[in-house]
């Protein structure tokens, strides 16, 4: 009778790993977070609105829009909306109200779409207009809910 590779695997003896246990002394003190100061969420606000700005300002520029500018202004205030969140001013988890966490995740969403509507070749005006007022009014939103 022959035994299947599988089956002399499964008998075999395995190896034997120590486990190395931590030591139970008094763990060193964790420095305090220190909370951001109002005006380093008020500068990032500003320079994401600023950001904003400037992207529908490349937009509207006539005759042709400047979608290169737009595409730069737009990754810009996506830094920043990663900067505001990380400073605190748009935190994701509780005990922020939740409508706050949403509008942020909400507002990095439409700016990846802002973003892809401004790379489609060829560009579609309508849909770079769209993504581009989602925007705006979330971070209205935000900023009013929020600030």
């Amino acid at each position: 009778m022959a035994i299947a590779p599988a089956a002399i695997a499964a008998t075999d003896p395995q190896p034997i790993t120590p486990v190395v246990q931590e030591s139970k002394g008094p763990k060193p003190p964790t420095p305090p977070t220190l909370p951001t100061p109002p005006a380093v969420c008020a500068t990032l606000s500003g320079q994401l609105s600023t950001e904003l700005q400037t992207a529908a300002t490349a937009l509207a520029a006539t005759p042709t829009p400047d979608v290169a500018a737009a595409q730069t202004a737009v990754a810009a205030a996506q830094v920043t909306v990663a900067q505001l969140r990380a400073a605190g001013c748009l935190p994701a988890a509780p005990p922020t109200p939740p409508t706050c966490a949403a509008l942020a995740l909400q507002l990095q969403a439409q700016l990846h779409v802002l973003t892809a509507a401004l790379a489609a070749l060829p560009p579609v005006p309508a849909n770079i207009t769209a993504a581009l007022n989602a925007v705006l009014a979330t971070a209205a939103q935000l900023s009013t809910t929020c600030a």
